[in-house]
């Protein structure tokens, strides 16, 4: 098994400084004619600030301010202080419960929101102070002419199983240890999932040995799946879309996947709490959450969404109505309390 030096369990990522889509309708600068935007960077923001952030400057002409990257640190300190800069921020499902704990979110105001945006939205996605938006999977994907006519690993047990499936895994390391994947070899039942003994898991990964190759990065994973240096590996559907796009012979296995959904939510005390929940109530149209599927390879929550998405790209999205049911929402809150746990036993794991 590689060895590699323990790192946090997620990344944090570092405050940057604020960019604007200033809409030209917008006629004044003051707060009220304002709304700031905090999300995670990176392509996913490139496509978020074309496809919804400035369409509704020019629609709403409320000028749009956006900010990229946070941790959690510090947008509690943020909040606290009462120094709020931030009217609506992207975060996950362990980050609403977290701030929530912690009394740092102003409720949605739901009556707000059109009925044809919350018709397709689950009951358990409908949070008091938080918007669902898109959620992204974590599945198995292999390589295809390894594994040619539909005879590749069809479940977590067939992933250990190197006699009928031989060949390396790959999977992240120390950022993302593989525990409910291990888990779910070890016992299918997804409803009974949570919460993972993290001791059986780990033994579990142990059994595999040298057959896991591990990276620190999930950008490492794909290219080892993408070169053949693995035959199957664990990662976000993300990044076995431009794969498969690129013509890789790699094929998604939906069953047991998890997903992760991300949220928007608005912070206690935030500026423009009148135009965020403007923002919120124009973004959560199925036609205009589907929008952002394509580029993204993020699956929107609402269902209702999957009616303006091409059948090729649903496919490939998490929540797709065909194959929603082959997996389940992750227990973010099971796992961030569990993140020392887990980087402890991952830690002792990779240095024997």
């Amino acid at each position: 098994m590689r060895q590699h030096l323990l790192s946090a369990f997620h990344p944090a990522r570092c405050a940057c400084a604020l960019i604007m889509a200033v809409s030209p309708l917008a006629i004044s600068a003051d707060n009220s004619q304002s709304l700031t935007i905090l999300s995670l960077g990176g392509d996913y923001q490139k496509a978020q600030s074309s496809i919804w952030f400035q369409p509704f400057a020019h629609a709403s002409g409320i000028t749009v301010k956006e900010g990229a990257g946070y941790n959690y640190a510090k947008l509690k300190v943020m909040i606290q202080s009462g120094n709020v800069e931030a009217d609506i921020i992207d975060v996950s499902a362990d980050t609403v419960a977290a701030l929530n704990k912690d009394g740092l979110l102003e409720k949605i105001d739901w009556a707000a929101i059109p009925q044809d945006c919350q018709h397709g939205l689950p009951a358990d996605m409908k949070k008091e102070t938080a918007f669902p938006t898109i959620q992204w999977a974590m599945v198995m994907a292999y390589n295809s002419k390894t594994f040619p006519d539909g005879k590749g690993p069809k479940s977590w047990q067939d992933f250990w199983n190197t006699q009928s499936f031989p060949g390396k895994r790959g999977s992240i390391g120390a950022t993302r240890p593989p525990v409910e994947q291990a888990a779910l070899a070890e016992n299918p039942d997804m409803a009974k999932l949570y919460p993972i003994d993290l001791k059986k898991a780990y033994e579990k990964i142990r059994q595999l040995g040298d057959q896991f190759v591990f990276s620190e990065g999930y950008a490492q994973v794909a290219q080892n799946l993408a070169s053949g240096e693995t035959d199957m590996a664990i990662l976000p559907n993300g990044r076995v879309t431009p794969l498969i796009n690129n013509g890789v012979p790699v094929v998604i296995n939906w069953n047991q996947h998890l997903r992760f959904p991300s949220f928007f939510v608005i912070p206690k005390g935030a500026p423009n709490k009148q135009n965020a929940m403007k923002f919120l109530a124009w973004v959560c149209h199925p036609n205009v959450i589907a929008q952002i599927a394509k580029p993204t390879s993020y699956g929107p929550i609402n269902t209702d969404a999957y009616q303006f998405i091409a059948a090729e790209v649903a496919a490939t999205l998490p929540g797709n109505p065909k194959t929603a049911d082959l997996g389940r929402t992750a227990d973010t809150e099971w796992l961030s309390n569990a993140r020392p746990q887990i980087a402890r036993r991952w830690a002792s794991l990779s240095l024997q």
